[in-house]
């Protein structure tokens, strides 16, 4: 399949996820108080946390083998590499047995849903390496109606719960949980029908594994830091508390937008990139950064055109004031755009160690910054913390990855 047809798929379905996302925020601001909005995103920010370590980063190098490794040889890989999340599984479920009452004072839940978590996650880190598979054998079509299929499923689930139930937050986090393991029974038959399943596991390439995909657990940290651990500090150290996490959420749901449509062209890009990188394609390499980033930047400045209809007819009154931390958070998602254009240079280029330090600082610029701004500024020191770090990482991203760029 050509790679414009490919492009056109992923961004029509995760155009209609950003929709369907957005529907579920605007149902939700009109059937909940920011309380409880705050509460869904604090545990939802948790989940995203424990992500890294439950999946062990394996993810990216799942990718990159595909590509570099013949169809037997793969297969063992990746059995292999299926072995780590299963062993963080239970590491981290006694982990949370253990530590049950204090995370559930810190994520204002009842500690039933602290035990639920790892497993919820491992089910949400399978239903991620099927997209994974869908992208790498090129096939949209399968990766845009097992995505949509996982969000109208979460949504029917939530509408049930929240709305013909009552259950507040508990119903939004009861569909959270329950859908992610319904696809990723699906997913488990599709890795037996891929024949991506060996007999055995070879524990010395596990350890191997374990060791290159080290950096990008500290990646997808980075992730969580920039995009979610601002709530903690909102929580902690703004004056209104858990009802200002649910309006910064709702505002960064709508940001979240350009983040959904980024990951969208990377389904198609990364792999472009890997393929005419190791046929040596150089031109087609350059140009299609460009587009990239043009792109993205078109793709801010209608956002920032829409957010004001969005507000004014889709999002309860409750949460009207969630609309400047929208604009912020969109103009900060620009720069990690950047940041992804270029990233695919060093990954190709195995400079895992590099994309390591990358993560790091990131992480330490975006927790020192959240520590003075947010105490001073409150939710306004964290998304102008989200925007200085965004830059920070996509000017470094840049810099180090310029030569393999030209």
């Amino acid at each position: 399949m050509r790679l414009s047809r490919q492009v056109y798929i992923y961004i029509i379905a995760y155009f209609f996820n950003a929709g369907l996302s957005f529907f579920i925020v605007s149902l939700l601001t009109h059937h909940l108080s920011t309380y409880d909005y705050g509460v869904i995103n604090l545990y939802g920010a948790f989940i995203s946390f424990l992500m890294p370590f439950i999946s062990g980063g394996i993810l990216y190098p799942l990718s990159i083998e595909y590509y570099k490794k013949p169809g037997a040889a793969y297969r063992q890989y990746f059995t292999n590499a299926q072995a780590i999340p299963l062993v963080s599984l239970g590491l981290l479920t006694v982990a949370c047995l253990i530590f049950e009452q204090p995370l559930g004072h810190f994520l204002r839940v009842p500690p039933i849903w602290i035990v639920i978590l790892p497993v919820t996650v491992w089910w949400i880190m399978t239903n991620e390496v099927t997209l994974l598979i869908f992208r790498v054998k090129n096939l949209p079509w399968g990766f845009a109606f097992f995505s949509i299929g996982k969000n109208l499923t979460e949504i029917l689930i939530t509408i049930g719960l929240v709305i013909g139930l009552h259950w507040a937050w508990e119903g939004r986090l009861l569909a959270a949980a329950t859908t992610p393991a319904i696809l990723g029974i699906l997913s488990i038959y599709l890795f037996y029908r891929w024949t991506l399943v060996g007999k055995r596991i070879e524990w010395p390439q596990v350890r191997h594994i374990a060791w290159v995909s080290i950096p990008f657990i500290f990646e997808r940290l980075t992730v969580f830091v920039l995009g979610n651990a601002d709530k903690y500090f909102i929580d902690k150290f703004d004056l209104k508390g858990t009802g200002q996490v649910g309006l910064y959420s709702v505002g960064a749901q709508i940001a979240t937008i350009v983040f959904l449509v980024i990951m969208s062209m990377n389904s198609a890009y990364q792999p472009y990139i890997f393929q005419n990188l190791s046929h040596g394609n150089k031109e087609r390499v350059k140009k299609s950064t460009s587009l990239y980033i043009l792109a993205a930047a078109l793709l801010v400045g209608f956002l920032f055109l829409a957010i004001p209809f969005l507000f004014h007819y889709f999002i309860g009154e409750k949460f009207k004031g969630a609309s400047v931390f929208a604009y912020y958070l969109t103009g900060g998602y620009f720069m990690w755009g950047i940041y992804n254009a270029f990233l695919p240079y060093l990954l190709f280029h195995g400079k895992n160690r590099l994309i390591l330090y990358l993560s790091l600082a990131g992480m330490l610029v975006s927790v020192s910054l959240n520590f003075y701004m947010v105490p001073h500024y409150g939710a306004y020191g964290a998304v102008i913390t989200s925007i200085i770090t965004y830059t920070f990482m996509a000017a470094l991203c840049i810099k180090f990855s310029w030569k393999y760029f030209k």
